[in-house]
């Protein structure tokens, strides 16, 4: 019985629902975050994470096995959002690069009622100020704790750029931060305290859409 998720995959890949949907279950948790922060809508937020499973079973014969599969989905659903921005900014404007643009600029309205504290509430909404691309390297970075190697799997670029990329991301969080709160030392506590933040947000995130779910 296909029990790892290599062995789930090549089990789904040969026909097996049942191992498809215990890939879902597995990472369903994952996947829901990485939408639910960028995306309005309960709805939209499934959809999306049924795109990306329809994506992968599509795509399941070009999985080399050279990343984890939780990476590969993670690659899978970066894609899938990105079409879904695209569509959503070629409605309000032809301009800019979709990666360029932040959740805030596609009009969209993320609810930050899943974060409790007041510095949560921050994070989250100086997250969806930022560029696209940028909200997702943090947010896999300090959510799910991707190395480099796998993030250079999910954008696509060389595994040298990225921390690079981490730090542009984090200088822009800190720009729209320094904007949100309202002294020095709540800015500094915020982003001194940032992975802890961004774990209970994640955590917080996770359980809403699990309970939704059942």
């Amino acid at each position: 019985m296909a029990t790892n998720d290599i062995e789930l995959l090549a089990a789904w890949r040969e026909g097996d629902r049942d191992a498809g949907g215990k890939l879902l279950t597995r990472h369903f948790r994952s996947l829901y975050m990485f939408f639910a922060t960028k995306v309005g809508h309960q709805v939209e937020v499934e959809d999306l994470v049924q795109r990306t499973f329809t994506g992968a079973l599509e795509g399941i014969g070009r999985f080399r096995g050279d990343a984890a599969v939780k990476t590969w989905l993670l690659a899978i659903a970066r894609n899938v959002l990105r079409q879904w921005a695209w569509e959503r900014k070629r409605k309000r404007t032809r301009e800019a690069q979709i990666g360029d643009s932040s959740i805030a600029d596609l009009g969209v309205g993320v609810s930050t009622a899943f974060a409790q504290a007041r510095e949560q509430k921050l994070l989250v909404t100086a997250l969806q100020r930022i560029p696209i691309d940028a909200q997702m390297i943090l947010e896999l970075y300090f959510w799910e704790r991707l190395k480099a190697r796998e993030l250079a799997v999910v954008f696509e670029i060389p595994e040298g750029t990225v921390r690079g990329r981490i730090r542009k991301a984090k200088a822009l969080l800190e720009a729209e931060l320094n904007e949100l709160t309202r002294t020095g030392e709540e800015l500094a506590s915020v982003m001194q305290g940032l992975e802890t933040w961004a774990g209970e947000v994640a955590n917080q995130v996770a359980e809403l859409g699990l309970e939704r779910r059942d």
